[in-house]
Protein backbone atom coordinates (compact mmCIF):
# COMPACT_ATOMS: atom_id res chain seq x y z
CA UNK A 1 0.00 0.00 0.00
CA UNK A 2 2.83 2.26 0.99
CA UNK A 3 4.23 2.19 -2.72
CA UNK A 4 0.58 2.75 -4.09
CA UNK A 5 0.68 6.02 -1.88
CA UNK A 6 3.83 6.88 -3.14
CA UNK A 7 3.23 6.81 -6.84
CA UNK A 8 0.00 8.92 -6.32
CA UNK A 9 2.07 12.06 -4.28
CA UNK A 10 4.61 11.32 -7.32
CA UNK A 11 1.76 11.90 -10.02
CA UNK A 12 0.31 14.68 -8.17
CA UNK A 13 3.31 16.55 -8.00
CA UNK A 14 4.48 16.30 -11.82
CA UNK A 15 0.67 17.33 -12.71
CA UNK A 16 0.94 20.33 -10.47
CA UNK A 17 4.08 21.10 -11.40
CA UNK A 18 3.18 20.96 -15.46
CA UNK A 19 -0.19 23.30 -14.28
CA UNK A 20 2.87 26.09 -12.45
CA UNK A 21 5.00 25.22 -15.92
CA UNK A 22 1.86 26.22 -17.96
CA UNK A 23 0.50 28.83 -16.54
CA UNK A 24 3.45 30.89 -16.15
CA UNK A 25 4.06 30.67 -20.44
CA UNK A 26 2.58 33.51 -22.23
CA UNK A 27 0.89 32.13 -24.96
CA UNK A 28 1.12 28.41 -25.52
CA UNK A 29 -1.82 26.20 -26.56
CA UNK A 30 -1.13 24.27 -23.25
CA UNK A 31 -2.38 26.95 -21.36
CA UNK A 32 -5.03 27.13 -23.52
CA UNK A 33 -6.21 23.45 -23.17
CA UNK A 34 -5.71 23.53 -19.65
CA UNK A 35 -7.42 26.88 -18.52
CA UNK A 36 -9.74 27.44 -21.82
CA UNK A 37 -12.80 25.92 -22.12
CA UNK A 38 -14.68 23.97 -25.16
CA UNK A 39 -17.82 25.44 -26.96
CA UNK A 40 -20.30 22.81 -27.32
CA UNK A 41 -23.19 20.54 -25.27
CA UNK A 42 -22.14 18.57 -22.00
CA UNK A 43 -22.62 15.24 -22.70
CA UNK A 44 -24.91 12.67 -20.44
CA UNK A 45 -24.08 11.40 -17.90
CA UNK A 46 -21.61 11.31 -14.49
CA UNK A 47 -19.79 14.75 -14.55
CA UNK A 48 -16.24 13.89 -15.90
CA UNK A 49 -12.99 14.76 -13.80
CA UNK A 50 -11.12 17.35 -15.13
CA UNK A 51 -7.33 19.45 -13.87
CA UNK A 52 -9.12 22.08 -12.62
CA UNK A 53 -10.88 20.34 -9.99
CA UNK A 54 -7.92 17.97 -9.33
CA UNK A 55 -5.92 21.33 -8.64
CA UNK A 56 -8.26 22.99 -6.55
CA UNK A 57 -8.56 19.62 -4.30
CA UNK A 58 -4.69 19.06 -3.84
CA UNK A 59 -4.31 22.76 -3.13
CA UNK A 60 -6.69 24.25 -0.96
CA UNK A 61 -7.87 26.93 -3.23
CA UNK A 62 -9.86 28.51 -5.52
CA UNK A 63 -8.23 27.79 -9.41
CA UNK A 64 -7.91 31.32 -10.36
CA UNK A 65 -5.91 32.10 -6.88
CA UNK A 66 -4.25 28.66 -7.68
CA UNK A 67 -3.47 30.41 -11.30
CA UNK A 68 -2.22 33.93 -9.93
CA UNK A 69 -0.33 31.33 -7.57
CA UNK A 70 1.52 29.42 -9.96
CA UNK A 71 2.40 32.70 -11.91
CA UNK A 72 5.00 33.03 -8.68
CA UNK A 73 7.07 30.35 -8.95
CA UNK A 74 8.28 30.47 -5.08
CA UNK A 75 5.06 31.26 -3.86
CA UNK A 76 4.01 27.93 -6.20
CA UNK A 77 6.55 25.74 -4.91
CA UNK A 78 4.99 27.12 -1.05
CA UNK A 79 1.87 25.73 -2.05
CA UNK A 80 2.97 22.45 -2.95
CA UNK A 81 4.95 21.81 0.00
CA UNK A 82 2.14 22.89 1.95
CA UNK A 83 0.34 20.14 0.11
CA UNK A 84 3.30 17.80 1.23
CA UNK A 85 4.35 17.28 -2.62
CA UNK A 86 7.85 17.18 -3.37
CA UNK A 87 8.54 19.31 -6.43
CA UNK A 88 10.62 17.58 -8.76
CA UNK A 89 9.65 19.49 -11.70
CA UNK A 90 10.85 21.72 -13.71
CA UNK A 91 13.54 24.36 -12.80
Amino acid sequence: MSVERELLDHVKSLKLGFYGNTTRKYESLEKEMVQGCVPGYRTRGRQRRRWTGDITEWTGTKINEAAAAAEDRDRWRGILRAANLSYGGWQ
